[in-house]
């Protein structure tokens, strides 16, 4: 028989959702490694055909998803593959609130190339899509 510990408000807690929380304690996540041990965690424990999980497993993946998920909001960029180079570029910048003069920055080039490019009037370069890739945790691809 596990060990429980009485939580407050009546809640039980069992030695597997300890464990568990010992092995990577319900926290923000803070960088790419903890997020990628988190998914590492969230495929083993939904992995698993054939295998119930425990109540205290349900509890720490119900937690973990949603810690899981604000870093995807905070982290990650989607955008419409079927958006054009400079359209999928301004979606962005708008994302960012970047203008011409900080995306000139970016890509080291002047505020009114910036500002073509951004009003798709001059064409990404493969050595610029590289740095917007680079600059938005995109794919270069959707630049060009």
């Amino acid at each position: 028989m596990s060990a429980i510990t009485k939580q407050p408000r009546g809640r039980v807690v069992g030695d597997v959702y300890l464990k568990l929380v010992r092995t990577f304690p319900l926290r923000p996540i803070r960088d790419g490694a903890e997020y990628e041990e988190a998914g590492r965690i969230l495929n083993r424990l939904l992995g698993r055909p054939g295998r119930k999980l425990a109540a205290g497993e349900w509890d720490y993946l119900d937690a973990l998803v949603v810690l899981a998920e604000d870093y995807d909001r905070k982290h990650s960029r989607f955008v419409p593959a079927c958006l054009p180079p400079a359209e999928a570029l301004k979606y962005l910048a708008e994302q960012a609130q970047m203008g011409p003069t900080a995306l000139g920055k970016v890509l080291g080039i002047t505020h009114a190339m910036a500002s073509l490019m951004l009003n798709g009037k001059r064409g990404i370069s493969a050595q610029a899509a590289r740095g917007l890739a680079e600059h938005f945790k995109v794919d270069a691809g959707l630049f060009v």
